[in-house]
């Protein structure tokens, strides 16, 4: 302690510097939530591409927008991910922005990314992105790509969705999994 200083006169010191190290480590432990998609999918599953329990897209992408605080409106991109040991969708949707005083920006690049659990669809991760050409471009939505699609159970699942841009226009790249073989078939669709 420093000579002639009270002890109390130590302790905002010591509670503004705890404050700034935990706000420091917040701040890094936010961006290490959200990793990054694997690069090649299906690289992570550990075995088959289904997990032993799911909601099928085909389930739930319809109802989605309306009902989860994971996705900010329209679904643009959907990947069954297996991480830290958790199935996961990882979900890409359109999203609103605000400046500073609350009021909305337009910005159609604005975009929301969120991991759920397959299950419950209950998000553990999120994070505003940018989204591409191909997302920021209205289409077919989601739920109707994923019917069209042939998801059926036992299999095939959708194992991905992704906006693409195909022939100059925006276009629905789906791919599903074999879920005795793991084979993995990838359709186009508008």
């Amino acid at each position: 302690m420093k000579e002639g200083l009270p002890a109390a006169s130590m302790g905002p010191r010591r509670f503004v510097g705890g404050g700034a190290i935990v706000a420091a480590a917040l701040i890094v432990t936010g961006c290490a939530t959200m990793p990054d998609p694997p690069a090649t999918l299906g690289e992570d599953y550990p075995g088959t591409c289904m997990p032993s329990e799911l909601t099928w897209p085909t389930d739930f992408l319809e109802a989605l927008p309306s009902e989860s605080s994971a996705v900010g409106g329209a679904v643009v991109g959907l990947r069954l991910e297996y991480v830290g040991e958790r199935w996961a969708w990882r979900i890409r949707s359109a999203a609103e922005r605000t400046d500073i005083f609350g009021e909305r920006v337009e910005d159609p690049a604005a975009g929301r990314e969120a991991l759920v659990d397959v299950r419950t669809l209950e998000p553990f991760a999120t994070r505003d992105v940018q989204l591409t050409e191909a997302e920021q471009t209205a289409g077919s939505g989601a739920y109707s790509a994923a019917d069209r699609a042939g998801e059926t159970y036992p299999s095939p699942l959708i194992i991905e969705m992704a906006r693409v841009m195909d022939e100059g226009s925006a276009a629905w790249q789906i791919t599903t999994c074999d879920t005795a073989t793991n084979e993995q078939t990838v359709t186009t669709m508008r």
